[in-house]
């Protein structure tokens, strides 16, 4: 009596509320009914019961009921025939797929410890305890596998297991997250586990189309489903790493959808539409040739999988250690398979403590506060107790309205659900925040479970409601001796000999023509009030300043000096409508006055309502 399918030395058969089902084929010399006796540790779990019959030299069996745990020993009989499968276990069965940073390219020096009940059906197609490297391309049955593999691109078959095991024993590489997460794993559901590989190094997704699963072995989707077939039982979740090989400016854009393929195409070959989906946003790279736009565009769609896909999470892997210029190195595959275990915990285990990866909520210009500094709040949905850094926060740029990074950033402040980004406070328009900019930032935020913060693109700052333009037109007098301004009347708007000067781009800026010199120059514009309103007035200068709105006099500091920052000074008054002419006075501070910035923001507009702002001249 043979069993050629359904239950193998070291095999973990999927648990379900009303127990394990093994559904079992082979040959018997014998005819007649089809018995089976479960026993763990010399205790019997079942007695001889009845599962299934034989004829003709073929047997079919079924056993049922089985429940979580292991190791079993299983016995089939019929007359005198009988086969023992030894040891057996019950728990959860994972599916390993993607390319390189899931077939495992940590050091093999600093490999986990294997666990007896941590099990994987290895590329060769059998069961063992599972010890990295558990990605044996080489042994594979199928030629998709071997023939594309480095150690043996002259070979015709693929290496015996006594080649494969000396293979192994030579590789110095190999650790991935499988071994990491079964354990993790174990622990969080105190059931063994079942790692089934089929991932390959270098792939695209073009590679793993469900649309080439009729090539069986000679494509990879088809290799995959040949291995969950030879385990004959459902899935508690596929773990996923790919999309570095699409990357490029030429297959980037399509990622989404090659995705949307894959799940489907899956789900529904399997049976099983709910089937939960663990991946990874592609982790950093260290290179001179690979193109960093697309690699962002890549995890961009990646980080938005979830909103897409159903009962599809997604792991930051971008702040990990690496042990060479674009594989996860050991430790930090010990943390991303933590972060796996905390989605699967989430999506298969259904631990309501447990939340969805980190995502960015929303990003906003903060007004100045006490410390004069301003600041930009990055706001995340699913921290959990507080985001930490180890050492300086680091990983955010701030970028302009056209996608050029602005060197604005002088401190990162984390509290609980939120980020703060101080600024320089040279902002002059449209902001835009990211995190990981490029192949290799330098990344180091998580929450206190560990879970990253994911690469994310520009995401637009927002501003202040209500923000007129920059005052950038004015009639400019010639210098007049004397730097004490304070006792001087308003400048009169008709001066014959002010001249119309057009400053860009937001700042009116004197220094070529003051620069060493003394006294001081009045600036004449206008702004238009379209309604009764209170106005905040945003300003910033170098030099003893005045300024009039109308016939009064708003603001007064004669001690003003270098540098000039835009909104420095925040003044409210009230406007009525219409017209109304705007006067600065400004002394040249000994030639070290450069000039001021100027512009308006209508108070009082309701949250999600606009409403017309000031427009100068």
């Amino acid at each position: 009596m043979r069993i050629e399918h359904g239950l193998l030395p070291g095999h973990v058969l999927q648990r379900t509320p009303r127990g394990a089902r093994a559904a079992i084929t082979g040959t018997c010399a014998a005819s007649g009914p089809v018995t089976a006796t479960v026993r763990r540790g010399g205790r019997l779990l079942l007695r001889a019961r009845r599962v299934g019959a034989a004829r003709d030299g073929r047997f079919q069996a079924v056993i049922t009921g089985l429940p979580a745990g292991g190791p079993y020993v299983v016995e089939l009989a019929c007359a005198k025939q009988r086969v023992v499968v030894d040891p057996v276990f019950v728990g959860d069965l994972w599916l390993m797929a993607g390319q390189s940073n899931m077939e495992g390219v940590g050091n093999l020096a600093a490999a986990p410890a294997p666990h007896p009940l941590v099990r994987c059906f290895g590329m060769d197609r059998v069961w063992r305890q599972a010890r990295d490297p558990l990605h044996q391309l080489y042994a594979s049955p199928d030629a998709v596998h071997w023939k594309c593999c480095d150690l043996s691109l002259a070979r015709k078959r693929p290496f015996t297991p006594l080649e494969a095991e000396a293979e192994a024993r030579r590789q110095a590489k190999g650790v991935g997250i499988g071994v990491f997460f079964g354990t993790l794993m174990l622990e969080r559901s105190d059931v063994p586990q079942g790692l089934i590989a089929t991932a390959h190094g270098g792939t695209g997704m073009a590679e793993w189309d469900p649309a080439l699963g009729n090539r069986g072995g000679e494509s990879l989707y088809g290799s995959l489903m040949l291995s969950v077939q030879a385990v004959g039982q459902p899935l508690a979740g596929v773990l996923w790493y790919q999309g570095c090989s699409d990357a490029t400016a030429q297959l980037v854009d399509g990622y989404t959808a090659r995705m949307q393929a894959l799940v489907a195409g899956l789900r529904r070959d399997l049976r099983q539409p709910r089937l939960p989906w663990i991946a990874v946003q592609i982790a950093r790279v260290v290179s001179d040739t690979q193109d960093g736009a697309s690699w962002n565009r890549l995890q961009e769609q990646q980080r938005l999988l979830p909103q897409i896909i159903p009962r599809l999470d997604v792991v930051p892997a971008v702040d990990l250690e690496m042990d060479d210029s674009i594989h996860i190195g050991s430790n930090g595959n010990a943390l991303l398979a933590a972060r796996m275990a905390s989605a699967a915990g989430r999506l298969v285990l259904r631990d309501r403590r447990e939340r969805p990866a980190i995502q960015p909520l929303s990003a906003r210009l903060l007004p100045l506060g006490s410390d004069r500094n301003l600041a930009v709040e990055v706001r995340f949905a699913n921290v959990l107790g507080g985001l930490e850094s180890a050492g300086l926060p680091r990983g955010f740029s701030v970028l302009d309205e056209a996608g050029r990074v602005l060197q604005l950033i002088h401190k990162t402040e984390l509290d609980g659900d939120r980020v703060r980004l101080l600024l320089t406070c040279r902002v002059t328009g449209p902001l835009q925040v990211c995190y990981g900019r490029g192949t290799d930032p330098v990344c180091t935020i998580h929450d206190r479970r560990g879970m990253g913060l994911p690469v994310f693109t520009a995401m637009p700052v927002e501003m202040p409601a209500g923000l007129s333009l920059w005052f950038r037109r004015w009639r400019v007098t010639p210098l007049q001796p004397g730097e004490d301004i304070g006792g001087l009347p308003r400048p009169p708007a008709d001066d014959a000999r002010a001249q119309e000067r057009r400053f860009e781009p937001i700042f009116a800026d004197m220094h070529a023509e003051w620069l060493g010199r003394t006294g001081h120059a009045a600036f004449h514009s206008e702004v238009e009030i379209p309604a009764d309103m209170a106005v905040e007035v945003r300003t910033g200068y170098d030099g003893p300043f005045r300024l009039w709105l109308g016939e009064r006099e708003v603001h007064t500091d004669l001690a003003g000096s270098n540098p000039a920052l835009p909104d420095d000074r925040l003044l409210r008054v009230r406007l009525a409508r219409g017209r109304h002419p705007v006067t600065v006075l400004m002394a040249l501070n000994g030639g070290r006055a450069w000039g001021f910035y100027l512009r308006l923001r209508r108070l009082g507009i309701p949250a999600g309502q606009t409403a017309p702002v000031p427009v100068p001249w």
